[in-house]
């Protein structure tokens, strides 16, 4: 049996790190992209280009926050591949070798099991909490071509189809062709969710700029603009991230006021048409309450929630796990010295 190691990646390999995702077992997504370095740096992490080598080879992003009491790193959405026990394995041994680490978290992008679950904990790291909004998401075939769209409920292909009977219009823009006003008009249209409060994670408009276009420099990201008269005034946005094999509904929003019904439904089921020209080979409405809250309608995510899963069923991932490196040192900062530090420096949410 091949025995499975964990290096960091050469410059010509980072250079090339979005054609590498594309051959990793789950075809790569967006949290692995090279993009995303950089858009974590906003949030004070340094990227770490991690190759996971043995039966299969992973490329995997991890990000590196600093704490009073050392580091840590957190791999988003990955490592992901078949030998769990071995993965688990290499990324500790590897984790012990760099000074001052006190734990990886890993969260592989495989479909939840309770005997994946197992699995993972039987390697000796800790559950964690879901930390990524795709954790619990609806995920479309591409393959299945226009097919595609018999999967969706009745009333919203009803919808589709009646905003292109009707003459809804779509402008497509590539990021890297988006000017800044392009992007201002994209984030006043993200306000105009729940009553124009955004949602609770939304963020302010330099992050956002920052996001598309780090995407847009990797040529991996396109907005979309639907209108549903004649004013100019786009009615709907969405930006899709294109990394990987996995194309993802990034960002979304809409005027409440409509004089076309299925305008948004109808930008996303272009999206989902063009991503399958470009060869990808699914799609990633990124986020969904949890299965079983899907239905409450306190929860923060509950309306966006309730469109989603009219174009499929909900899926979840496997939550993450902390593969512990340093026990003392990792319990001492949990339960004691972290709710000290984030008080006086609040820090990233990687090791919550």
């Amino acid at each position: 049996m091949t025995a499975t190691t964990v290096r960091f990646a050469t410059d010509d390999e980072i250079e090339r790190w979005d054609a590498l995702i594309e051959t990793n077992p789950d075809g790569g997504i967006m949290t692995g992209a090279r993009a995303m370095a950089a858009i974590k740096r906003y949030d004070r992490l340094e990227p770490r280009f991690l190759v996971v080598e043995g039966a299969e080879t992973v490329y995997a992003l991890a990000h590196e926050g600093t704490v009073w009491l050392g580091r840590y790193w957190y791999v988003p959405l990955g490592p992901t591949c078949a030998d769990l026990e071995g993965m688990v394995a290499a990324i500790r041994a590897f984790g012990r070798q760099q000074r001052g680490l006190l734990a990886i978290k890993v969260e592989p992008h495989l479909l939840r099991t309770p005997e994946l679950i197992a699995r993972m904990a039987a390697t000796g790291a800790v559950r964690s909490r879901d930390m990524q909004l795709l954790t619990h998401t609806v995920v479309l075939d591409l393959t299945r071509g226009d097919e595609l769209i018999m999967d969706f409920q009745k009333k919203l292909r009803s919808s589709i189809r009646g905003a292109e009977t009707k003459g809804y219009r779509i402008e497509r823009i590539e990021a890297h062709d988006a000017t800044e006003a392009d992007m201002e008009r994209f984030y006043e249209l993200l306000k105009t969710i729940n009553g124009g409060k955004g949602v609770a994670a939304m963020r302010e408009y330099a992050y956002y700029r920052l996001f598309w276009t780090e995407f847009a420099k990797t040529r991996n990201g396109r907005f979309y603009f639907g209108y549903d008269d004649d004013s100019g005034e786009a009615q709907a946005a969405i930006f899709v991230t294109l990394a990987g094999r996995t194309a993802v509904y990034k960002d979304g929003g809409s005027r409440p006021t409509r004089s076309i019904a299925g305008g948004a439904a109808l930008l996303l089921w272009r999206a989902m048409q063009d991503a399958a020209a470009d060869g990808k080979a699914a799609f990633d409405l990124c986020g969904t309450p949890r299965p079983e809250l899907m239905d409450d309608t306190t929860h923060w995510y509950h309306g966006v929630g309730q469109f989603k899963k009219k174009f499929g069923p909900v899926v979840s991932y496997l939550p993450s796990f902390d593969v512990v490196l340093r026990p003392l040192r990792h319990v001492l900062w949990e339960r004691a010295v972290r709710r000290i530090e984030w008080r006086l420096k609040p820090g990233t949410d990687a090791l919550r």
